[in-house]
């Protein structure tokens, strides 16, 4: 067996390309596996200022996040039990569902809301509600307190 220049430039090049491709593939995996975990990071804070905060769970190999929507309004279509949603003074969320009204003031244009609350088919309370303070969520067909 004769040791060529050939020979010996063929063996190195056996030898040293395995070496450099698995150093390639863990530097490509490590910046790889970097750039997942800023597109995840990136993503969770872009929807955190649409959305508010997202719920996040990372399991590892996947990841799951919960954006909390916010419901559709929909139209006034008569009188009717609706759901409506406004924020009250203390910054909660509240969500009743209401026998609603629509009343035209009498001096001025315009209209609200005559809200009427309701136990047990027996009226409760009435309030007055601006039509750009509330937000019209459905109307609650499915409501048990409906009148007969």
């Amino acid at each position: 067996m004769s040791l060529s220049r050939r020979a010996i430039l063929g063996a190195m090049a056996t030898a040293a390309a395995p070496i450099n491709l698995a150093s390639a593939s863990v530097a490509t995996a490590s910046t790889l596996d970097e750039r997942i975990k800023a597109a995840k990071e990136e993503l969770i804070a872009c929807l955190t200022e649409r959305y508010g905060s997202p719920e996040v769970l990372d399991y590892g190999r996947f990841i799951s996040v919960f954006v909390p929507v916010p419901p559709v309004s929909v139209a006034y279509d008569g009188p009717g039990f609706y759901e409506v949603e406004w924020k009250r003074r203390n910054g909660k969320v509240c969500r009743p569902i209401f026998w609603l009204e629509r009343v035209e003031y009498k001096t001025v244009p315009g209209y609200y809301y005559r809200a009427e609350t309701r136990w047990r088919g027996r009226l409760e309370a009435t309030t007055k509600l601006k039509p750009g303070v509330i937000k019209i969520i459905r109307k609650a067909d499915d409501y048990g307190g409906r009148l007969s």
